[in-house]
């Protein structure tokens, strides 16, 4: 350690430290339940103690400590510090600061000891473990540093009940008087005063008002020990009310009797659980110490928080009274088991399940089904609720309170904090919220009117009535008994809805508030009239004031609300909605109001639970409801609210000099003059009222009052009433109380329904001085009062709603609820109108019980006149009912279960109904009416009230049999229409599908009238009836689901209901290539009856009992063997849908998924194909091997070797797939023990069927190779090798499996092989693949040393060889077959081409996963073979050898593949080494066969490397190798990669695709049309197929438009020169790069530098000599040009077929210009580069004079493109160009580059649809033309560059532009046109024009074309190149003049300026050209 820095750390304070410093239950922030049991076990689990050490010493350092540091120690360096012990590093002792002791840990490196020693019992913490637990619980009570008390020594008085269930909480009675000692941190501790042993608790601040009383101070500093509630005695116990005593719930099993057996057997498992906790317990302390001293602070804490958890949960099962064992002990043992599984899982990997009984779960005592319920729901995240209540509890408990505001702002998070609170999921979707008001407190001594109701934040609206409550003027409630109301039956989606609870207070005093305030502070209030005046509103989001914390608390600290008042008073009603809205700016604050204290309670029970609560506590309580039904509500309840929101008015002022203060007064009037009292409830008025009074906004004629009135009114007044309002003027003076005005509004129609629910505007009249009193009589009849007089412009705005089940809004309804009022006649007439009238689900719901009653009634009437005319009112009392039963939605359907079930009371309706339903089914069905479908949709509600009925009738009117005689003539005509034809008319297929659908429903009430085998009779007969229609699948297949529920565990059913069964499962088993519905219902179908057959079922008649509600015993084998064996035949197809489906797995192929309705029926069918496998490993499981192997021997030999097929491959790809979790222990071990059993099962079939002498045929040996395959994967799996796993994994597998299964695996595989004899060359290819992989082992073994598994595991075991299985014997059995394979092949075919084939194929793979693996395992396989050919004395040894060397080879050249790098930079050497094996594997073996599947792998091997590399050119001539060795035959060739198994001819056909999907990427359109041509004509000739021909046709039309009009970019080649000592290539190696599209020559070098990082580049065909000296690499890099196919012609370079196609192209005058670059960018194997030199000494003024170009053309030894994207040089030749020849070639490259630019501008102007251009005629050149542009002789003209008469469009035309013309051109519509892109043009001609840019054509004449030159160079050859330079200038002066034309026409307006500056130059060019007589 340096001296001037701090020293390092050590890793961590040891956990016991950590405890005894604490001197508390805490531990870092978690918290014990018994701190005693904790410390005493973790001194036991301590192996290393304190050593003493009671020496001072000083600080070095400065020591600050981690956040997470809690009790380590600060020190400042030079500090004086006292040190009691040392371990691990660390020093425990204490320091003064500010004179306080402090005393924790730090790092004994960070201190020097000095020779003093400390007094002797300094060390506190190192006293015994019973002094250590007496400091804990003082730290409880508060003496920990941490949490200091400060003495309070008080009496105080408790104001609420606190129930003290808490450890050493103390119980209050509200009232009761108390002895504070002591508080901190929101807790008082003290004792109750009444108590004489002064027992001390804690208690909440907020429940305890302290009193002036005085306290003596020997009381008030006595402390006693807290003891847990549970030790104190019941005699000095507080009178606390005792809880209610424990209700059962529905079907409990607290309804039976507990007897002592049962008592004593839960102990029993009570005493083993705890001893699983104590074994727990200490080994988390020692895994806790290990995270900590290895530094993983997050792990320890996890482990600390488990701790914490258990110890919680260990002492609440110990406070578990003998009375509640059954009803508390399984789910407490549940979260228990979890928490250990959990912690399992952390440290061995896995989980073990446990039964109901909490022992471990296997198909001893769990059913295989149950077992995978149990997997699921133990590895399912998040679902399992116990876990997470406990886990949510702790985080309540620890969680900060920021953190818990946090989580309350995430309205996602609302379901979640409740279930935080329950500690559990809500048991029912309905929550009353308990609200009481206890205080309001002002400093205006008024009376206040408060109104509370929940507001929706989405909607901004109340959704509640209002709760109205009065204060006196000291802030105390006038009716105590009413400050508590109950929010009813809100439901989750409510609560997530954002609610806030929103108060409304309005004060009862002076009109003035000032003035009352003055008054009040005077204190001379005077007596003037009182009115409502608004005050303020004080409103909480529930989720912001903690909703978690008022979940199901009986007792809960009031809160304070913001309070809030408007800005202006007229905004007061819209107030909440500003505030909702984020308009706090319109709010004030309202000094005068202090607190409005409420306390709030949710709790998840119906209102009638919540009002028995605590004895009634709540009963009587005011109910505010929702101002809205809910989506579903109990039929049985009645409501009848009528709410008028009195909104706003408009007023007129008339002579009053200021606005009026406007109060109306609402009262109900009947319509024969009668006042309805205590009629209205609203604001201000907590109980019904006479009338209602509105408040009073100050001098405002348009009051917004924005109040709720609700009408008391019963439904008989409710016909006839009247709403009276009238309008006074409040004012200060009583005698001024006059009324102004009043209107009325009547809240019926003439008929008697209610008005409907919507906004009313109520005209008000003038008061007469005959009406100065306004009774009831003269408002009825003001109609013919002609005094009465409107008052215009006056008004009263009213909204309505009625929320009611009794009175309704609808005439038709109203009439009918009054039925027996009317005749008959008029009957029939309100119930045909009934049918007609469509009803929304509301109105459905609102009036379900009433319109049902109703028509029951009707069908139960005695009446003479309703007896004499039932025929006809029957049929139409059937025709409504079946309006409502076929229209019903979801909630309705379950209303009307809860109706029928509770609230139908008609005995005799079943009798009516029955012939009812009989007779209007036969008359539907027979002539197609309109009820056959809505009698479709309610036939098994009919049923469901039938038998019903037939419950209720008690006087037994229909005999049994006769009820079931009815019952089935009713299904005749069901039947029936179940068999017609789908395609008569719709009705019938409507009413089928409802059928089919309703019929599980239906059974389900027949099961009350049927036995099982009368049962089972109907389901077959109404199942078999069903016409067989595709559409009725799904629906007959969930009908089977439902009975097989109901039906399967009735013996007497089982003999009728499983034939059925069976065949249906056998039909729809299979998935389809439409869908899997069929396939996913028939599983859950088969999951469902295997668990039935694996366990007990009820007895005869009771109902179906679902596994998770109930846990059933196991059948017995023999009885499971039994039932089972019923449906044997249904294997073959269940085995084949799993093989299906893992055969869709394993081929990534996408199968559809269900839809979502059959989804939601198959809620237990999570994964199809682990289930279907799981129901067959359950087959297997319980059927004996005599009877699966009597079951295999009858079946035909065709099918049965199918069948094993199948079978074997099952389970093979279960193996290998992983189906299940690995962490799935059980259920993995249950697999693999099945898959032996029927490896062990087939191993004498097989090897009799080997033994037989006739041939196998292909079935059979597919047989026997799947059996070799399963055996050898059986021998890799890890569940069989024990021997490599962790102690708790091996026991627990061992205890499945039992024996090593292995040495039965190896028997039966070596018996198998050696009965095939010389057959057994067939299986070379099934065994050489698993044998390999069993032999690598060997190299773990010598690798690794067989070294055990490390102490501390993960636990998880892969089924890989990682898993370092040593299995020695299963090595030498696959070496003895490899062995025998070479051998017998040899003496049969003389040749081991067989052998040596696939054992490359697996070498291949080996090497392609590790390049190391796989030469240590070639080097084993070849020393192991090598010594058993040395000894073998049958002349095997040479055979053996050209074995070993082929071998050998092909081995050295697949490491030399892929010994580089799988990246770019070294994609030559890749595709070099694949070309080389390639061609080895071409060459024919002994055999003179090729391996043809090797050779492909490795085509396919390039293909993927430049496809990766985006060289899809090269992809695609690659791809090519492949289908020129494949045939237009029907041969199979294996799968391979992506691709399947397949026919020659097909996969000929999909490579030709695929190469014409590579070359056209690659831009290479011309050898795509060749691809689209061959499989063209394959499909015209071979295929006959004229569609996929259109469809080649059609995508090789669009090739050649491509080709016409698509730009496209050529790549760039570059020579390559190493010169020097480079590893892989020779000196002076020259190669020709193919570069990328568009790739600069920058770039192509970088890549060459990364890839040689050492070589220096020189950009130059040659290095000079001192660059060879300095430099041992050099890399010479120079940019290549393509020759014209006409010059390499010319110098002699091209071959025959070279100059034959060029010929022709070159004369053909019709080929493009994209055809003619394609054409010269092709097949590329001639290059050249230039290289300029100047032969005389002295630089000439004109360079071009004396300019001579060396031309070296380069050939290559492959043409490009190929399938390498380098080629080596094979020759080069050199020419000279002379000056003169130079010129006339740059001259001629020149006018290319511009017309080639030219045309380009032109074909965008074409694509932009700019319109037509004037532009050179752009034909392609002649070939003389072609010739002279190139530069080489000609003998014709120039180009012919003649005007064509072109029409213009309309913005550009005009005449054609000369030279000049082109700025005299209007431009008004350049804004308009597309831009084109002439930048490259216009530097063209630019570069050519103007001189001093590039020199121009001037240099040129005044080089070659004065006569000086012309006198020296008179020669002949000489004068014809003088010639053809002037012919070149002449060709570009008129490409010149063509080009600035066109470019006049094209160019933007900003280029104007240049276009007028070439004009000129280019007419100076021609002058100066005229003296060379140009």
């Amino acid at each position: 350690v340096h001296p001037f820095s701090a020293p390092l750390l050590p890793s961590a304070p040891p956990p016991l430290l950590l405890l005894l410093l604490s001197g508390a239950t805490r531990l870092g922030p978690f918290i014990f339940a018994d701190p005693g049991t904790l410390l005493a076990v973790a001194e036991a689990s301590m192996s290393q103690a304190w050593e003493p050490v009671n020496r001072k010493g000083k600080a070095l350092f400065d020591f600050a400590p981690p956040p997470d540091g809690e009790f380590q120690l600060p020190l400042k360096k030079g500090q004086e510090v006292s040190v009691f012990s040392k371990r691990s590093g660390w020093y425990k002792g204490f320091v003064h600061v500010d004179g306080e002791e402090k005393r924790g840990i730090f790092p004994e490196s960070y201190v020097s000891l000095t020779e003093e020693s400390l007094p002797a019992g300094n060390d506190k913490l190192n006293e015994s473990t019973t002094k250590a637990k007496e400091s804990q619980v003082k730290s409880d009570m508060g003496t920990s540093s941490g949490n200091k008390w400060k003495p309070v020594n008080k009496l105080g008085e408790a104001l609420y009940e606190f129930d003290g269930s808490g450890k050493f909480q103390l119980a209050l009675e509200k009232g009761g008087k108390v002895v504070v000692l002591a508080e901190s941190r929101g807790w008082y501790k003290g004792y109750v005063q009444a108590d004489e042993s002064k027992a001390q608790g804690f208690f909440p601040v907020a429940y305890i008002r302290l009193t002036d009383e005085p306290l003596a101070v020997e009381e008030g500093t006595q402390a006693t020990t807290l003891q847990p509630l549970s030790q104190r005695s019941a005699i000095s116990s507080p009178r606390v009310k005792p809880p209610p005593p424990r209700k059962a719930k529905k079907d409990s099993i607290m309804s039976e009797t507990i007897t002592v057996s049962d008592i004593k057997e839960d102990n029993m498992t009570m005493q083993a659980l705890l001893k699983e906790i104590e074994l727990c317990m200490s080994l988390w302390l020692e895994e806790a110490n290990d995270k900590l001293v290895e530094g993983h602070v997050t792990d320890y804490q996890r482990v600390q928080e488990r701790i914490t958890t258990l110890l919680e949960l260990r002492g609440q099962l110990l406070e578990i009274p003998a009375e509640d064992m059954k009803m508390d002990f399984p789910p407490l043992r549940k979260h228990i088991i979890h928490l250990i599984e959990k912690s399992r899982k952390m440290v061995v990997g896995f989980m073990v399940p446990r039964n109901s009984k909490g022992m471990l779960a296997d198909t001893s005592n769990t059913s295989i089904m149950e077992l995978m319920r149990l997997h699921d729901e133990m590895y399912r995240p998040g679902e399992d609720a116990g876990h997470l209540s406990f886990s949510e509890r702790q985080v309540h408990r620890r969680s900060t309170i920021s953190a818990m505001r946090m989580l309350s702002k995430n309205m996602h998070s609302v379901s979640e904090m409740i279930n935080q609170a329950l500690g559990r999921k809500p048991e029912i979707d309905l929550f009353q919220l308990v609200v009481e008001c206890s205080m309001v407190i002002t400093t205006i001594r008024e009376e206040f009117h408060l109104t509370f109701s929940l507001w929706n934040k989405t909607t901004k609206a109340p959704m509640t009535d209002e709760w109205s409550l009065t204060f006196s003027e000291l802030g105390m409630a006038k009716n105590v008994l009413n400050t508590k109301t109950i929010f009813s039956d809100l439901t989750m989606a409510d609560l997530e809805q954002d609610l806030y609870l929103v108060c409304k207070v309005y004060r009862n005093g002076n009109l003035l508030f000032e003035k009352a305030a003055t008054q009040v502070q005077a204190g001379k209030p005077k007596d003037e009239p009182k009115y409502r005046r608004p005050f303020f509103i004080s409103m909480a989001r529930l989720t912001d004031v903690g909703l978690n914390k008022f979940v199901e608390k009986d007792c809960t600290p009031g809160r304070e609300f913001s309070i809030r008042a408007p800005s202006n008073e007229l905004k007061f009603s819209e107030l909440p909605k500003s505030i909702l809205e984020g308009k706090t700016a319109e709010t004030k604050a309202v000094m005068e109001a202090k607190q409005v204290i409420v306390t709030i309670n949710l709790r998840n029970a119906t209102l009638k639970a919540t009002q028995e609560r605590n004895e009634g506590e709540l009963e009587g309580r005011v109910v505010t409801r929702k101002l809205f039904f809910p989506k579903v509500f109990n039929p049985a309840e009645t409501r009848n609210d009528f709410f008028v929101w009195l909104d706003t008015g408009k007023f007129l002022q008339g002579s009053k000099k200021a606005a009026l203060n406007v109060q109306v007064v609402v009262t109900v009037w009947l319509d024969d003059g009668k006042q309805v009292q205590k009629a209205i409830q609203g604001s201000g008025n907590p109980d019904p009222q006479d009338s209602y009074v509105s408040s009073v906004y100050y001098h405002c004629n348009s009051p917004p009052w924005g109040e709720i009135l609700s009408l008391k009114i019963s439904p008989e007044d409710l016909e006839r009433a009247h709403l009276q309002f009238v309008v006074y003027h409040a004012s200060t003076n009583k005698k001024n109380g006059t009324p102004l005005s009043f209107g009325w509004l009547k809240l019926t129609s003439e008929r008697g329904a209610v008005i409907p629910d919507k906004k009313y505007t109520i005209s008000t009249y003038k008061i007469s001085s005959n009406l100065k009193e306004l009774k009831g009589c003269k408002y009825l009849h003001i109609g013919a009062d002609k005094n009465l007089k409107v008052r215009k412009g006056e008004e009263i705005q009213v909204s309505t709603k009625l929320l009611s089940t009794l009175k309704t809004q609808n005439d038709v309804l109203h009439s009918l609820f009054k039925w027996k009022t009317i005749n008959v006649p008029q009957l029939e007439h309100y119930l045909k109108l009934f049918v007609k009238t469509p009803y929304s689900s509301e109105e459905t719901r609102r009036y379900m019980k009433e319109m049902l009653e109703m028509l029951f009634s009707m069908l139960e009437s005695k009446s003479h006149e309703m007896n004499q005319k039932s025929k006809l009112v029957h049929p139409k009392v059937l025709s409504a009912l079946l309006h409502i039963l076929s229209n019903l939605k979801k909630e309705e359907k379950e209303m009307l279960q809860t109706y029928i079930k509770d609230v139908f009371k008609f005995s005799s309706v079943h009798v009516i109904l029955l012939d009812l339903v009989q007779k209007l089914m036969k008359e539907q069905l027979q002539e197609v009416g309109e009820l056959l479908v809505p009698m479709c949709k309610s036939y098994h509600w009919l049923m469901h009230i039938c038998v019903r009925s037939y419950e209720l009738d008690t006087t037994n009117s229909v005999p049994l049999s006769t009820l079931k005689e009815s019952l089935r003539n009713t299904l005749a005509p069901v039947s029936k229409l179940l068999k017609r034809d789908i395609d008569e008319k719709k009705a019938i297929t409507r009413g089928q599908d409802c059928l089919v659908k309703i019929l599980p429903s239906l059974l389900q009430s027949f099961e009350k009238i049927y036995s099982g085998e009368e049962l089972a009779e109907i389901v077959v007969w109404l199942v078999k009836s069903i016409h067989p229609n595709p559409a009725n699948d799904v629906p007959r297949l969930n009908l089977l689901r439902v009975l097989t529920e109901q039906i399967a565990f009735r013996s007497s059913a089982q003999g009728t209901f499983f034939p059925l069964l069976l065949e249906m499962l056998q039909k729809y088993i299979l998935p389809r290539s439409n869908g899997v519905d069929e396939c996913y219902l028939s599983i859950n179908i088969l999951r469902k009856l295997l668990e039935f057959i694996e366990t007990t079922s009820g007895v005869e008649g009771e109902a179906h009992v679902d596994a998770k509600e109930a846990s059933r015993d196991i059948r017995s084998a023999q009885e499971a063997s039994q039932l089972a064996m019923k449906f044997i035949e249904l294997l073959p197809e269940v085995t084949y849908t799993a093989v299906l489906l893992l055969r869709a797995k394993v081929e990534s192929t996408l199968l559809p998924p269900p839809s979502l309705g059959v989804k939601s029926l198959c809620k237990g069918t999570r994964h199809l194909d682990s289930d279907t496998l799981i129901c067959v490993i359950t087959f297997f499981k319980l059927l004996p091997e005599d009877k699966l192997l009597e079951f295999i021997g009858g079946i035909d030999d065709s099918d049965k070797f199918k069948f094993l097929q199948r079978l074997l491959e099952l389970w093979t790809l279960a193996l290998r797939l992983n189906v299940y979790s690995e962490v799935w222990v059980t259920i993995i071990t249950l697999q693999v023990q099945v898959a032996c059993k029927v490896h062990a099962m087939l191993s004498d079939l097989l090897c009799s069927v080997a033994k037989q002498p006739e041939e196998l045929g292909v079935r059979k040996e597919q047989v026997i190779a799947s059996y070799f395959i399963l055996g050898l994967e059986l021998l890799q799996h890890h569940d069989l090798a024990t021997e490599s796993m962790n102690g708790k994994r091996r026991r627990l597998v061992e205890r499945m499996l039992g024996t090593d299964l292995r040495p039965r695996i190896r028997k039966s595989i070596v018996a198998l092989w050696g009965a095939l004899g010389d057959r057994s060359q067939a299986y070379i290819r099934s065994l050489i693949p698993g044998m390999f992989s069993i032999l690598q082992q060997k190299l773990d073994d010598s690798d690794q040393g067989l070294k055990p598994p490390e102490a501390k595991t993960s636990g998880r075991m892969s089924s890989t060889i990682e898993s370092r299985i040593k299995d020695v014997e299963s090595q030498k059995m696959c070496m003895d077959i490899y062995y025998s394979m070479i051998v017998t092949e040899w003496r049969v075919t003389k040749h081991i081409n067989k052998v040596e084939r696939y054992t490359i194929d697996v070498l291949s793979e080996i090497i392609h996963d590790s390049q190391g693996r796989g030469e240590m395992f070639y080097q084993m396989l070849n020393t192991e073979l090598k010594e058993r050919f040395s000894k073998d004395v049958e002349n095997q040894k040479q055979p053996g050898d050209i074995f070993l060397n082929h071998i050998g080879h092909l081995f050295n050249l697949m490491s030399s593949l892929l010994k580089f790098p799988t990246t770019a930079i070294y994609e030559d050497e890749r595709t070099s080494m694949a070309l080389a094996l390639m061609d080895y594997l071409k060459q024919p073996d002994e055999s003179g066969q090729i391996r043809r599947e090797m050779y492909f792998r490795y085509v396919n091997y390039l293909v993927d490397l430049h496809a990766e590399l985006k060289n899809y050119e090269e992809a695609g001539i690659t791809q090519l190798l492949e289908v020129d060795m494949l045939e237009w035959s029907d041969n199979v060739v294996d799968a391979r990669g992506d691709l399947p198994r397949e026919t020659e001819r097909e996969r000929k056909e999909r490579l030709y695709q695929n190469a014409n999907s590579f070359f056209t990427a690659g831009q290479n359109w011309e050898r795509a049309i060749e691809m689209c041509e061959k499989l063209g004509d394959y499909y015209r000739h071979d295929q006959c197929d004229y569609e996929r021909l259109a469809s080649v046709l059609k995508q090789e039309a669009e090739l050649f438009s491509k080709i016409a009009s698509s730009p496209r970019f050529y790549p760039s080649y570059y020579m390559v020169v190493f010169r020097g000592d480079f590893a892989d290539e020779k000196d002076g190696s020259e190669y020709v790069y193919r570069g990328g599209k568009m790739e600069k020559v920058m770039n192509f070098s970088q890549r060459i530098k990364r890839k040689y990082p050492n070589a220096k580049l020189v950009m130059r065909s040659e290095p000079k000599e001192k660059e060879l000296e300095e430099n041992k690499q050099i890399i010479c890099i120079v940019t290549l040009k393509l020759p014209p196919w006409a010059k390499v012609v010319e110098k002699g370079l091209a071959s025959e077929a070279e100059k034959k196609k060029t010929e022709s192209y070159m004369s053909n005058p019709r080929v493009t210009e994209p055809v003619m670059e394609y054409f010269e960018n092709s097949t590329r194997s001639v290059f050249l580069y230039e290289k300029p030199e100047q032969k005389g000494g002295k630089k000439p003024e004109n360079e071009f004079k004396d300019l001579w170009i060396r031309e070296t053309y380069l050939k290559t030894e492959s043409s490009f493109p190929t399938v390498h994207r380098r080629c080596k040089v094979v020759s080069r030749n050199d020419f000279m160009l002379t000056p003169i020849e130079n010129a006339a070639n740059m001259i001629a490259s020149k006018n290319r580059q511009i017309l080639k630019e030219i045309a380009k501008v032109q074909r965008e102007a074409e694509q932009l649809d700019v319109g037509p251009l004037i532009s050179p005629t752009l034909k392609s050149p002649t070939r003389t033309q072609r010739q002279s542009t190139f530069g080489f002789a000609v003998s014709s003209s120039a180009l012919n560059l003649s005007n064509p008469t072109v029409s213009l469009s309309k913005a550009r035309r005009g005449s054609f532009l000369n030279i000049g013309g082109g700025s005299s051109r209007k431009d008004t519509t350049e804004a308009k046109k597309p831009q084109l892109q002439v930048n490259t043009l216009s530097s063209l001609l630019q570069g050519t024009i103007d001189a001093a840019v590039n020199g121009g054509t001037k240099l040129f004449c005044e080089a070659f074309l004065i006569p000086s030159y012309r006198a020296e160079h008179s020669s002949k050859v000489d004068v014809q190149r003088i010639r053809h330079l002037r012919k070149m200038l002449n060709e570009q002066i008129e490409v010149l003049r063509q080009g600035l034309n066109f470019y006049g026409q094209v160019c933007p307006q900003a280029y104007r300026p240049l276009l007028e500056h070439l004009n000129t130059t280019y007419a100076k060019m021609i002058d100066s050209l005229k003296q060379y007589a140009m």
